[in-house]
């Protein structure tokens, strides 16, 4: 599980760092 949500997290900051500011904020909060 740990793993898994690791991996989530680091696929999440990649897409949150290709898009622009307001974009990875909003996926952040959803």
């Amino acid at each position: 599980t740990v793993f898994l949500i690791g991996t989530a997290v680091s696929v999440w900051l990649g897409i949150g760092a290709a898009l622009p500011i307001d974009k990875s904020l909003t996926l952040g909060l959803f």
